[in-house]
């Protein structure tokens, strides 16, 4: 369904919702079980009828009197804030190690004039305070990925990066998804084998270098790539419970995802959510799974990415988009987002789930895609400040359901991880409970859409 009033812009809306149109200062509301608040987005418009005008005035008085009345509907929803997104101030390290996997040895001290060999050990090793460079040349990953036996500290985290003007390739050469670069796996409800260490504070950062072209044709200007095989399933970074990392300067080039972290709560009352992370000034080029990045967890800071789908392979049972939410009161901010010319059904930012709650996405740059944002049953998240280069005036879907068992509504059965006890106690109780499958208190406003 769609308004079609000559010179609106129109949302696609799903379901049981009514037609919302979008004009340039004016607030249009839908209303049917859930509601989104639009307001301010700029759309080029060509004239108007005297009567179309009137109607729109209508519309107008109309939409304050809905703003009333949903003010008070929506006081016992957790509402997005405006957090203040301070980075970390960059550490000084403790102790510097260094990995060399042409000149070193693991048994060495792990010096600059006695490296180590490879970044397992090195993982292995360092501690809260360290900082490990590694030289530059191709590293080989293992089974299941690099995962670190310590855990850093807010003042003191664990540090990796290449050394200044060298690039590091980590080369993920089998097709499976049990191969990625780094893991951490700290979630008791999953089985034993699949556990880590609980690493918190790890920081993966790095340098830019000169241009350089990999060995699939792709240039790349930054200091760590993780490099898969094209269509293939090898993984970037995979976490769970594991809070408090910072992945900045990485090139993520034919992955299955960039970074995928998990909640594995299990209907518990315990926090086995990936919280606080800061992932910054990436690239995701070429992706083959779902996402290219999709972070289920909370109070995550995603500034300044780049994210391109690129191929038009996909290899995934499930639907496309370059970003995925299903957490609460994330910030993504500055990202670039596109299919960059792929012709695989690929969107822009899905919020998934009734978890995705209290997000704010602003400032970004979102093109080539058949949707921009996809609100699946979230509530209270906040869209504004973006540029949108739609390739299809629905640029907006918003699904609300009554009765329904399938997907948005079904992580009660296929997604079960994510959920939390239906206990106050439990950290997102608020955010899930009462689960309605319902999008409400939404907010769209001050987008430019090309």
């Amino acid at each position: 369904m769609g308004c079609a009033l000559p010179g609106i812009h129109y949302s696609l809306i799903k379901y049981n919702f009514i037609c919302i149109a979008i004009t340039k200062g004016r607030i249009i509301l839908n209303l049917n079980a859930g509601y989104i608040i639009m307001n301010k987005n700029t759309i080029p418009r060509s004239p108007t009828r005297t009567s179309e005008m009137k109607f729109l005035l209508g519309l107008l008085f109309m939409s304050i009197v809905f703003l009333t009345l949903l003010a008070s509907c929506s006081s016992a929803l957790p509402a997005a804030t405006d957090p203040t997104s301070t980075p970390p101030p960059t550490p000084i390290p403790r102790d510097v190690y260094y990995v060399d996997g042409e000149l070193g040895s693991d048994s060495n001290p792990g010096t600059k004039s006695q490296p180590w060999q490879s970044i397992d050990k090195a993982v292995n090793t360092v501690a809260a305070g360290d900082l490990l460079y590694v030289r530059g040349g191709e590293y080989k990953t293992i089974f299941a990925g690099w995962d670190f036996q310590n855990s850093g500290t807010k003042t003191q985290p664990i540090t990796i990066s290449n050394y200044p003007g060298e690039q590091v390739v980590i080369n993920i050469s089998q097709s499976s998804l049990d191969y990625r670069a780094f893991r951490c796996w700290a979630a008791p409800t999953d089985p034993a084998s699949w556990q880590t260490p609980k690493a918190d504070y790890i920081r993966i950062t790095g340098t830019d270098v000169s241009a350089r072209v990999l060995s699939n044709g792709v240039t790349s200007q930054k200091g760590i790539v993780v490099q898969g095989v094209k269509g293939e399933q090898g993984m970037g970074i995979e976490a769970a419970g594991c809070d408090n990392w910072e992945v900045s300067g990485l090139d993520f080039v034919d992955v299955a995802y960039g970074i995928f972290t998990k909640k594995r709560n299990f209907r518990t009352t315990q926090d086995y959510s990936p919280d606080n992370w800061y992932v910054h000034n990436n690239r995701v080029y070429s992706f083959y799974r779902e996402s290219g990045m999709q972070f289920n967890g909370n109070y995550n800071l995603i500034e300044n990415n780049e994210i391109y789908k690129v191929s038009n392979e996909l290899n995934t049972p499930y639907g496309c988009q370059l970003l995925n939410l299903d957490g609460n009161n994330n910030i993504v901010k500055r990202n670039t987002l596109s299919r960059l010319g792929s012709t695989a059904n690929c969107g822009g930012i899905l919020l998934e789930w009734d978890l995705a709650d209290a997000n704010i996405i602003e400032q970004n740059t979102i093109s080539d895609v058949p949707w921009i944002l996809s609100i699946a049953g979230g509530d209270n998240n906040i869209f504004r400040n973006n540029i949108l280069y739609p390739n299809d005036k629905n640029w907006l879907e918003v699904y609300n359901y009554d009765n329904y068992s399938g997907w948005p509504c079904n992580e009660e059965t296929d997604s079960q991880a994510d959920i939390p006890a239906n206990d106050p106690s439990a950290p997102d109780y608020k955010y899930y409970y009462p689960h309605d499958c319902h999008s409400e208190g939404n907010q769209v406003y001050d987008n430019i859409v090309r």
